[in-house]
């Protein structure tokens, strides 16, 4: 993966994420539970490449903080720690399945959710309101849901952009090359 095409994703991620956020609202469903910076923080944890992914994170986290008017750093410190478990996963294990990268999308939408109102109680916020267990289950599943089914759409499309033309170039003298 490239470094200035990941940045460039982020910086895509962050815009789009912002005017989501301030422009469109539907009645039905919230697009705000949508995280597009932590689908391509995920993304850039399957390259194998730990300190990138966090150091991608913490900078997004950071700019996403300094628009949501939140607390300052909530957001990166919860994209750092996702970032380094994940990227820490993708370096034991090949996550190099469609499936697989779904499934790791959850797990760190959860993660993120549970980081983040953890932070926040402990700041002497509470986002969530009695009672716990059912808010709690709510406030991480309309994320999990909106950033599992961003996923399913985002992640061909970040292969696709990730690989380009060299990508195709490379698999197409693998091809030649096996054929002699």
């Amino acid at each position: 993966m490239s470094v200035t095409k990941i940045i460039l994703s982020t910086i895509a991620a962050l815009l789009i994420q912002l005017l989501v956020s301030s422009y469109l609202r539907f009645p039905s469903f919230n697009l705000s539970h949508l995280d597009l910076v932590l689908i391509v923080v995920v993304y850039s944890c399957f390259g194998r490449d730990p300190l990138r992914s966090m150091l991608l994170g913490a900078g997004a986290g950071l700019v996403q903080d300094s628009f949501s008017g939140g607390i300052l750093g909530t957001q990166s410190f919860c994209k750092t720690v996702i970032a380094f478990l994940t990227g820490s996963l993708s370096v034991r294990f090949a996550l190099d399945s469609p499936l697989l990268r779904l499934f790791v999308m959850a797990g760190a939408s959860i993660l993120h959710g549970l980081i983040f109102v953890g932070l926040h109680s402990l700041f002497g916020v509470s986002l969530i309101e009695p009672p716990v267990q059912e808010n709690l289950l709510r406030r991480l599943a309309w994320p999990l849901l909106a950033n599992f089914i961003g996923a399913i759409i985002i992640f061909p499309l970040l292969d696709r952009y990730m690989t380009g033309r060299a990508g195709r170039r490379e698999r197409r003298t693998v091809r030649l090359g096996q054929m002699r």
